[in-house]
């Protein structure tokens, strides 16, 4: 029993892991396309009881915040006036919508603009794509514990003068909006999840209606900084700023602690996201990833320790108690990853992570009835994620 016991937790471990750890599950994506992962983001609307409505892809297309979903999703944000609507980045850092660009869906994909303080990294569109019948083309999506998943595929057919491909690669609801990519990591298109005709064949969007949309945004405020101040250069696209040899600030040290994650350099990583918050200590992105990196070493105290500051200054994340309390569960505290998976339920009560991390940590401490109340909530939300759960039970 004992020895069933150990393997068992180090199973979940090998499992929880998997959560917090950046893995593409295709070994024959192009390094180009793996490098547009940051470029992807989750879409999710809540109402103002914090409960999740929908839930969708989508990418960021132009630095300043400008980010290309599904129009699902923008339907159930203005439902109502309460509900709200977040982008969450590759970081985990959640922005709220702050405009709405496009005036109209077209196949289902329209232009949105969130509040953010520093230019995010955009994804490279290719302009003026002529879509060919068996063309490659490749998939990034990500699910809701930010493990980024690639697929690759063809296009099966060009339908509407360009203006929607058939594809081979399946499109859930979920993942409408998620972008599609060459050989090169250029955006070409765009999932789009049509109910009409998605029963048995699948659909991209190409993006050169989005180009249009994109430029006319990008004129427009060109137009109007030049009413606040003449004579300013025309707008053009910046990279994010390079790290210096130096850096001055806090963001610049969690930049190049970003640079060192994405090479799998964790300690490295650890060592500049401390820096940055040394300088400032309520920074929320940098001590969720010291927990990230920390947890990747296997330091996992010092993982608790980011990962507890980290909730401190934001109470109402359901991904950050989740990652808490994954970590708890590797040091063996299992009423302590109670305390942490139940507020994230409480928090998003149709998050099936959530549910199903609250499963294990009760099984773990031998509460199986618990656990199996977990499963029958699980089943209704993620039936993959319930049948994983019930194996565990019993």
């Amino acid at each position: 029993m004992m020895i069933k016991r150990f393997m068992t937790i180090g199973n979940l471990a090998a499992i929880i892991f998997c959560m917090l750890a950046s893995s593409f599950s295709h070994a024959e994506i192009p390094d180009a396309v793996l490098k547009q992962n940051n470029t992807i983001v989750n879409i999710y609307v809540h109402d103002e009881d914090k409960n999740l409505l929908t839930s969708g892809g989508g990418f960021i297309v132009d630095q300043d915040g400008v980010i290309a979903t599904n129009c699902n999703v923008i339907v159930h944000w203005l439902k109502k006036l309460p509900n709200t609507l977040i982008a969450e980045t590759h970081e985990g850092l959640q922005l709220p919508i702050e405009d709405l660009l496009s005036s109209k869906c077209i196949n289902n994909l329209a232009l949105i603009k969130v509040k953010t303080d520093n230019p995010l990294p955009a994804a490279n569109i290719k302009n003026n794509y002529k879509a060919k019948e068996g063309d490659p083309i490749f998939v990034v999506t990500r699910t809701p514990e930010f493990r980024p998943t690639a697929s690759d595929g063809t296009i099966k057919d060009v339908l509407n003068r360009n203006r929607l491909m058939q594809i081979s690669i399946p499109v859930i609801p979920q993942e409408s909006g998620a972008p599609v990519f060459n050989r090169e990591g250029e955006a070409i298109a765009a999932l789009t999840f049509l109910p009409e005709k998605s029963k048995k064949s699948y659909f991209a969007v190409p993006l050169n209606d989005t180009v249009k949309q994109l430029n006319a945004y990008r004129n427009r405020a060109y137009d109007l900084a030049r009413k606040v101040s003449p004579g300013i250069p025309p707008p053009i696209r910046k990279p994010l700023p390079e790290l210096k040899e130096k850096p001055v600030d806090a963001r610049d040290y969690f930049l190049r602690g970003c640079s060192y994650h994405e090479s799998g350099m964790y300690s490295e990583a650890a060592n500049y996201y401390q820096k940055a918050i040394q300088l400032n200590p309520d920074f929320l992105e940098a001590l969720i990833n010291l927990g990230v990196a920390y947890y990747q070493i296997g330091n996992y105290s010092k993982a608790i320790d980011a990962y507890e500051k980290a909730v401190i200054l934001d109470p109402r994340s359901p991904s950050v108690y989740n990652k808490l309390g994954s970590a708890y569960i590797i040091h063996g505290r299992f009423s302590k990853a109670i305390d942490s998976f139940k507020k994230a339920t409480e928090l998003e009560p149709e998050n099936p992570v959530s549910h199903y991390n609250l499963g294990i940590a009760y099984y773990l401490i031998g509460e199986r009835e618990a656990a199996f109340k977990e499963y029958a909530i699980l089943k209704e939300l993620d039936l993959e994620r319930a049948k994983s759960l019930l194996s565990l039970i019993y």
